[in-house]
């Protein structure tokens, strides 16, 4: 049989919805032409070698004369096809004389026989592949078995020994299933990308080699990676090419229209679409204009660099939704990846509902003393020492705030209707030196002291300004509160750090508009000791002690009891809303953004208004020393 024979048979036999194949007989020897005929297969890149893979927790692997689990590939063996995969090995070393027929497919269609391999026990699985394809003598089913069952296409066809785990095996089960419209968020180095970008990518080609695929990742060099791996493995599985000569070029380099991670890929097909049949591109750095793919593939569309600011997470989140006009009609799409923040835009999708969540964290149970569902336990805490429980919550648990990695609980903040009469008022200020969308805020809060060191958030500021807007806000903060009624002393705090010329500029202005204040001087570094996340663990004993007060939400037209009993002289004492507008003229809730911002620590992106606030115990702050008779205690909800 001529080896064009052999492929137009293939071709025939694996079509999806051919319910039989007319088999054609042919020699052990004609197969084994043909694929003596081919090059040796190079050695293989994959994003996990064996021998740089995490080590994975003991599992049962199965033992099958055509694939013992510990010793594939076999190095020892002498056969002259050492290099081709056993189950090829077999056919080819068949005698001589016998005659081998490609059998039909019976029982129905290719789908319903391999619906059937989903309920396949992980111990069972080597032993069914042997006896569906005749120990792989029917070759048209070991294409079927390429075509729908992935666990099979990365352990026999692409050679991975790493993946012999049963978790690996029930997670290409799960994806199988149901691989649309998923949030897939597993924990790093347990495959996602390998069981869904890349071998499903490569699977649902050779289902159908029309297809047009589009692979996004935050930036295009982190799509190019995985278009890259994909690449190698179609232009160097010389088995894969024996199977699917009809989707597959011999040599894509000079056959294919395109063949570059830059440009695309594209394999035989029928139809002439604009877009080739893979390309990587990125989220929020040069999407493609005029492209639509009938399938989008997601993964790592959120990196550290897309959390770093709330700006940033917006700019990810908006990318993801402009995207959504490179699909189709009937389009699919599948996301993949990792949190980086509990503020991220995986968080963004998850609450707009758009999506179906498929949570896998490191450990059995999601928690720092859970057993590792595919490391080994030493494995397992040398990734908690090496990343440190931030990034282990994050980055392994997929919750950022699991454990003691929740800094705060937002329940122990309190909220007061009616302020006490007296108090020591501190302004506290933390400068952003530029107003560029990238940049932080400048932080002014201002914190009230009652007798009991309690701490109300009476007023504040928090967005991007200028030198000359940070001096007019602060001005107008001691101007409003040196002439509120209560306020035994105030005080303003300012930080220093790399900001000599904010404060040159302020003494300018004090002379100039008769506004003299005091300034002290708050110098902090911004890593080590004392910095950012130091100074805000501050905060945690008074938070727990329940001693930070937030205003309440008043309704003038439905005031509180504790609000009418101030109505006849002490409306200065009611809690208002604190509400300003930000250099884009939008209006913000200074409380909200506060209470957000503990909730989020230290895994949102912006952190400067709780940082202000902590900076209250850089002032050795003293309550006032009158104690209010008749309102002694605050009134909260």
């Amino acid at each position: 049989m001529k080896p064009e024979d052999i492929a137009r048979l293939i071709r025939e036999a694996a079509r999806e919805e051919v319910q039989s194949v007319e088999a054609e007989s042919g020699t052990a020897e004609d197969i084994k032409g043909q694929l003596q005929s081919s090059p040796s297969k190079p050695e293989k890149q994959n994003d996990f070698s064996a021998a740089a893979s995490p080590p994975l927790s003991p599992s049962p692997h199965p033992q099958s004369e055509n694939f013992p689990a510990q010793n594939f590939p076999d190095n020892q063996d002498s056969s002259p096809y050492s290099d081709t995969p056993k189950f090829f090995r077999k056919f080819l070393e068949a005698d001589n004389g016998s005659l081998t027929k490609v059998a039909p497919l019976n029982n129905g269609s290719l789908c319903e026989q391999y619906e059937s391999c989903l309920d396949v026990p992980f111990l069972s699985i080597f032993k069914w592949w042997e006896e569906k394809t005749d120990n792989y003598k029917n070759l048209p089913l070991v294409r079927a078995l390429c075509m729908y069952d992935r666990y099979f296409l990365l352990v026999q066809m692409f050679g991975r020994q790493d993946m012999l785990h049963e978790w690996l095996y029930d997670r290409c089960r799960e994806v199988e299933r149901d691989p649309d419209n998923c949030l897939d968020l597993w924990s790093r180095f347990h495959y996602k990308s390998t069981i869904i970008t890349y071998a499903g990518v490569i699977q649902e080609i050779f289902k159908d080699p029309e297809l047009t695929v589009g692979i996004f990742s935050h930036v295009k060099p982190i799509a190019k990676a995985f278009l890259s791996q994909i690449k190698r493995e179609l232009e160097s599985n010389e088995q894969l090419k024996k199977l699917f000569p009809d989707i597959l070029f011999d040599n894509p380099e000079r056959q294919s229209p395109s063949w570059s991670v830059d440009n695309g890929l594209i394999v035989k097909r029928r139809g002439n679409p604009k877009e080739p049949t893979i390309s990587a591109w990125g989220l929020v750095d040069g999407q493609p204009v005029s492209a639509h793919y009938r399938l989008r593939v997601y993964d790592d569309v959120v990196t550290q660099a897309s959390v770093s600011t709330p700006e940033q997470v917006a700019k990810t989140t908006e990318a993801f939704q402009q995207s959504a006009n490179l699909g189709t009609e009937d389009g699919r799409r599948w996301m993949v990846g990792t949190r980086w923040s509990y503020a991220d835009t995986y968080a963004e999708l998850i609450k707009s509902g758009m999506v179906k969540i498929r949570l896998y964290p490191a450990t059995d149970d999601g928690t720092f003393t859970g057993n590792p569902v595919l490391w080994s336990p030493e494995f397992n805490e040398q990734m908690k020492l090496e990343q440190g429980e931030a990034v282990y919550a994050t980055q392994c648990l997929q919750n950022p705030l699991a454990g003691s990695q929740k800094m705060f609980d937002v329940s122990d903040l309190q909220v007061y209707e009616v302020r006490p009469e007296t108090l020591a008022v501190y302004i506290l200020i933390d400068p952003a030196r530029s107003k560029k969308t990238d940049s932080d805020n400048t932080a002014m809060v201002v914190v009230g002291l009652d007798y009991a060191a309690n701490k109300y958030i009476l007023d504040g500021f928090n967005h991007k300004m200028d030198l000359q807007e940070r001096w007019q806000n602060t001005a107008r903060l001691f101007e409003r509160w040196r002439r509120a009624t209560g306020v035994q002393s105030l005080y303003v705090g300012y930080e220093s750090f790399a900001a000599q010329a904010d404060l040159d500029y302020f003494k300018e202005q004090q002379k100039l508009t008769k506004i003299h204040f005091p300034i002290v001087e708050l110098a902090w570094p911004r890593e080590g000791g004392g910095s950012k996340m130091d100074r805000v663990q501050r905060l945690g004993p008074d938070m727990r002690s329940h001693k930070i007060f937030l205003p309440y939400a008043t309704d003038d037209k439905n005031l509180t009891a504790g609000q009418r009993k101030m109505t006849q002289g002490y409306d200065y004492r009611i809690a208002r809303k604190i509400k300003r507008k930000d250099q884009n003229n939008d209006t913000y809730d200074l409380a909200e953004q506060l209470k957000e911002q503990i909730f989020y620590f230290p895994f949102g992106g912006k952190k400067d208004l709780v940082d202000a606030l902590s900076r209250i115990y850089d002032m050795e702050p003293r309550a006032p020393s009158y104690r209010e008779q008749r309102y002694s205690e605050p009134e909260f909800v």
